[in-house]
């Protein structure tokens, strides 16, 4: 298997795949080894400060039965919470009718028609129009299809509101179900891998998304940065593209302790996921060009390892040293993914990262063709 001497070509090709293999693992133990700092999770007794919670929802009937016990139960001293029916067809707005008026005082209600939306993609006139109803300075926003994980979610996901006067924005994670499905394994690998990368960035002082299922900011904030003005014509992007325009290095705290989760079904279906994953890839295309950047670096080098790793198994004089810089890549590689994955509440799912490592070569490229080519959807 390892023969002397090589041909020059080998030589080459063989070197090739070291560089990238080096070049990868360069790239993950630089950001995802950010990761490994210690974080304080401990909670301070103080006043907290007044939370505005708000949820968008379109034809949620269902999970918005779930949600909002949930929310109600939060062990925080004050807050509300702010729905807004973004013009849906079931019982969504009967439900917030009643809602608001059992709740009166807590739980506010903001209702949208389909004409109001005419000249609106995506939630972002949803979200503007509960911004604007919230009464107070924190916003705490998730979906209606997430379960925050404790009732101190509240209180971990602000936390850094009360401890850093600077902090404007807070990022927090969102994991998916899990179930035996192999689209729920795909979806859960990519989630981890996304979270993994915004949360380093963060962590760098180089912050350049969010996902808008766990996402705090002030409302001054929003209204400082003319809320999605500058995104307005792009259907997605209430998450990323507002994360692109208003965080720095200074203003974007994040918080990675399990209490701070808040849980989402995720998709079920591979045409779900793909058009999940077809909406978010598209607003990839506005990030920053450093963003783009260092982002595009991972992937191509990614790629390039495999591409001549498939190319070395087919020379004889080369495949043997081929598979074991592969041997030694995921030596070192595996352990950090476990460790990284473990803070996100999933260690074992690290052991499938082999596999995807390889299938996720083909899903960034077809999804990198639908950032560059792709149309949005208004919804």
């Amino acid at each position: 298997m390892f023969t002397f001497p090589i041909p020059p070509l080998s030589i080459v090709l063989l070197s090739a795949l070291a560089l990238f293999a080096i070049l990868q693992l360069a790239y993950h133990f630089m950001v995802y080894g950010k990761l490994l700092r210690k974080q304080d999770f401990s909670l301070s007794e103080h006043p907290w400060q007044p939370v505005s919670i708000i949820v968008c929802a379109r034809s949620e009937f269902d999970n918005l039965q779930q949600l909002v016990p949930a929310l109600l139960e939060q062990d925080y001293p004050d807050f509300e919470i702010v729905l807004v029916d973004d013009a849906s067809w079931d019982h969504t707005t009967s439900y917030l009718e009643e809602l608001e008026e059992t709740y009166s005082g807590k739980i506010s209600a903001v209702f949208i028609t389909e004409d109001m939306k005419k000249h609106y993609l995506g939630k972002k006139l949803a979200l503007t129009l509960g911004i604007k109803a919230a009464k107070h300075e924190l916003l705490l926003l998730t979906d209606a299809d997430c379960i925050p994980q404790s009732r101190t979610w509240i209180k971990h996901m602000v936390q850094p509101y009360h401890t850093n006067s600077e902090s404007e924005i807070v990022l927090g994670y969102s994991p998916f179900t899990k179930n035996p499905s192999f689209v729920n394994l795909a979806s859960r690998m990519d989630n981890l891998f996304t979270a993994m990368s915004y949360f380093s960035y963060a962590i760098a002082r180089n912050p350049y998304m969010g996902v808008g299922r766990n996402l705090s900011y002030r409302k001054s904030l929003f209204f400082r940065l003319k809320g999605f003005a500058s995104h307005l014509h792009i259907a997605p992007g209430d998450d990323d593209l507002f994360i692109r325009d208003a965080a720095n290095g200074t203003n974007t705290a994040y918080t990675m302790h399990p209490d701070s989760f808040v849980i989402t079904s995720g998709k079920t279906s591979m045409k779900d996921w793909f058009q999940q994953k077809k909406r978010h890839n598209f607003v990839g295309r506005y990030y920053l060009p450093k963003h783009k950047l260092s982002l595009g670096f991972c992937a191509v080098t990614h790629a390039l390892f495999w591409i001549t790793f498939v190319a070395n198994c087919f020379v004889y004089e080369t495949v043997g040293w081929a598979l074991l810089i592969l041997g030694v890549f995921w030596a070192v590689k595996l352990p950090l993914l476990y460790v990284n994955f473990k803070k996100f509440g999933q260690a074992l799912t690290a052991f499938w990262a082999p596999v995807f490592d390889v299938l996720f070569v083909f899903y960034n490229f077809v999804f990198g063709l639908v950032a560059l080519f792709g149309r949005q959807k208004k919804w």
